[in-house]
């Protein structure tokens, strides 16, 4: 018998679990791409932070090497679909959470209009009803590159190919849908289809808040007691 195989971790958890903000972040990620759980959101992190860690390491070098591993991220996202094909690598630094989230299988089953809902295309995926490339997938998370869109289908003998079938794409279901989702982000004054941008730098650390506030408090009896 061999060694027992170890899986690599292929996320790393919030360093603060009970952020409020980021917390409000998240609902809001799963709310609009209908992941199963927090760790899906996770491991896109993680993946969008191996890009841009990449590229950085790539754009302070000036060897030979360094210019072919360059041409070969560029290719790389541009094959994802993260970037066009004319852009540099420094335009990875300015990808967000959104645009790997966008890529995702599932995302791309609902926009394809294959599913009624993005946690319907959620189902249609792990059901095995989705082909990519002729071959089915079961994660919903796969990033589905930009050569492979055009593949994406029903599996022979899914009854989803069925237009007449109760839980086919219907246009009717599909616009009440974006409608109540359109308002719900009036209600919230977020422009319709925009997501917020989720940024871990971007988040204040509690420790922090707490610190300042401290802070605001003791200034606040200075200047109360420098009053009286």
């Amino acid at each position: 018998m061999g060694d027992i195989k170890r899986f690599k971790k292929k996320y790393s958890t919030p360093m603060h679990p009970w952020n409020a903000t980021r917390i409000k972040l998240e609902k809001e990620i799963r709310s609009r791409y209908g992941t199963g759980n927090k760790k899906e959101i996770w491991k896109m992190e993680s993946v969008l932070k191996g890009f841009k860690g990449q590229a950085k390491k790539l754009l302070t070098r000036v060897d030979a090497q360094a210019n072919k591993e360059r041409d070969q991220m560029r290719e790389r996202m541009v094959r994802l679909g993260l970037i066009k094909s004319n852009a540099g690598v420094d335009e990875i630094l300015s990808l967000q959470l959104r645009d790997v989230m966008n890529r995702r299988l599932q995302t791309v089953v609902y926009r394809r209009k294959m599913s009624r809902t993005v946690v319907h295309a959620r189902q249609l995926i792990t059901h095995e009803h989705v082909l990519v490339g002729g071959k089915k997938v079961t994660s919903p998370s796969y990033l589905v590159l930009a050569d492979e869109e055009s593949t994406v289908s029903f599996a022979s003998g899914s009854p989803y190919l069925a237009p007449e079938h109760a839980e086919a794409f219907d246009p009717e279901v599909a616009a009440r849908t974006q409608a109540k989702r359109r308002a719900k982000d009036k209600r919230r004054g977020v422009e319709s289809n925009e997501l917020v941008a989720f940024d871990i730098k971007t988040i204040a650390d509690p420790e922090e808040m707490k610190s300042s506030a401290a802070d605001a408090s003791v200034a606040d009896l200075v200047e109360t007691a420098e009053d009286k």
